[in-house]
């Protein structure tokens, strides 16, 4: 399967769920409190970091492992999924034999059983991690669509009728269980029948070495965390569930500009290692082509998503005008340290990646405390976006340093300048505000299509030529 049509199959798959999830906002706004809104959302928190933690940086291993040997590669994914099941089989037991003790180490009441709801939905979330690789590894990107709308629909509407059952938080957690274990039994009918090597062919795969990388990932991941996830710790604290609850849905609404990318992120992360060791000039020329295309989409949700927010969604979920828009200023940061940090994960066994993620994370840290309480969820913007902005700047020169790679500043400028005039106008409520948006998009996408205009032009004939042959 070409790349376009991989691209296209993990792009409706990504955003049909974002799409379901999306659906759901209006829907859970209205059928919960604003309270039990923010207890769902600390716990889709505290289920962010976890599911990091009990990936294992297994799915960073598997595509960065490259080997001529097609049973090698098989092997890998036999243990990958070992080890995960021995991982998350102990996390489980250990929830489920612990829960009272763990709940009063969170800042705010929750139920017992959503929590042993929440640990069974991260095990079954971890397995289907490492199978989805597989689908992903070996392009098989229409039965990652089937798949993902499986498991997206059935939550989707579990989640609704619970709701309307009046299940409340509970209801939401148990319809994820049902959802994934459905998809779990599929997943694994497709995917274990090819993984059939046996110890007595291949040993154990995962060395020492990749322990020191999986541990660097591990680590690198509690990090990431603290930049993306540790401010609703301080903000429950400091101001409450209601007001995480509308920080929340900002930020959903941020985190869908993210996912309009995730179609480019999943293509590209899985092949950007062998396409580095094939062609350091194309390796270049795709990582800003990729930056170009996430740096667009974000610009475009600057724009729409104020007026989509405003309509979907109860009044008292509104907040200020320049929420929003910041926290998509983070997002593009972050396709930044996303995309320009190849250099850090090759070499040193991912040494820097930790290191990089431990500086932003302890600056993010200190600046939580410190802001939180004084200005609320200003505080929080204000220190995500430091602690990003840090991160990206250290990913791309010691990335550089490591693994010198003809990037062009120059390239780039077009798509800084256009997004930047944008936010400002975003935040400005300047009178006739989305005449003067539409204005600048209108020359930034002109800069953009003069820039690609040879690469446009040849997959628009390449288009055409196969629908005049259909």
């Amino acid at each position: 399967m070409n790349a376009m049509k991989q691209v296209l199959y993990f792009g409706f798959s990504t955003l049909a769920l974002k799409g379901l999830g999306f659906a759901l906002l209006p829907i859970s706004t209205r059928l919960l409190t604003q309270s039990q809104f923010g207890e769902l959302n600390f716990l889709v928190s505290i289920s962010a970091v976890l599911s990091l933690l009990l990936c294992l940086g297994l799915p960073e291993l598997i595509f960065k492992q490259q080997s001529a040997n097609p049973k090698q590669k098989l092997a890998l994914f036999r243990d990958s999924i070992l080890l995960s099941i021995l991982i998350n089989g102990l996390f489980l037991i250990t929830t489920l034999m612990f829960t009272e003790p763990l709940l009063s180490l969170l800042p705010v009441a929750l139920n017992p059983i959503d929590i042993k709801f929440l640990a069974i939905n991260l095990v079954l979330s971890s397995a289907l991690t490492i199978l989805f690789c597989y689908l992903r590894y070996y392009e098989m990107a229409k039965h990652f669509l089937w798949l993902a709308l499986l498991q997206g629909i059935s939550q989707t509407t579990i989640t609704i009728t619970f709701l309307y059952l009046g299940y409340g938080v509970t209801g939401v957690m148990a319809s994820g269980i049902l959802a994934s274990l459905l998809t779990l039994v599929v997943t694994t009918s497709i995917v274990l029948k090819n993984i059939t090597i046996s110890f007595n062919v291949i040993k154990w795969t995962i060395s020492y070495k990749d322990t020191l990388f999986l541990c660097s990932i591990i680590m690198s991941s509690l990090f990431v965390y603290t930049n993306n996830g540790a401010e609703n710790w301080f903000i429950v604290e400091s101001v409450g569930k209601e007001k995480l609850a509308q920080y929340y849905v900002a930020l959903q609404f941020a985190i869908m500009t993210s996912f309009t990318f995730e179609p480019i992120r999943m293509w590209w992360f899985s092949r950007r290692f062998k396409e580095l060791s094939a062609c350091p000039k194309n390796y270049v020329y795709l990582c800003e082509l990729s930056l170009d295309i996430g740096i667009l989409l974000c610009t475009i949700m600057l724009v729409l998503t104020p007026f989509v927010f405003t309509l979907v969604l109860p009044s008292n979920y509104l907040l200020n005008s320049w929420l929003l828009p910041s926290l998509i200023c983070i997002v593009v940061l972050r396709h930044h340290s996303d995309l320009l940090n190849i250099g850090c994960y090759i070499h040193r066994n991912g040494f820097y990646v930790s290191a990089v993620n431990g500086i932003s994370a302890l600056t993010a840290l200190i600046l939580l405390v410190i802001l939180v309480p004084l200005k609320g969820i200003l505080g929080a913007v204000i220190a995500l976006f430091i602690a990003q902005l840090i991160k990206t700047l250290l990913f791309f020169f010691i990335s550089q340093k490591l693994e010198k790679l003809p990037y062009s500043i120059k390239r780039l400028i077009p798509s800084w300048v256009g997004f930047s005039t944008i936010y400002l106008l975003s935040i400005s409520q300047l009178e006739h505000l989305l005449l003067w948006q539409v204005a600048f998009f209108t020359i930034y996408t002109a800069a953009l299509f003069k820039k690609y205009k040879s690469p446009i032009r040849t997959a628009l004939n390449t288009l055409f030529e196969r629908s005049a042959h259909d």
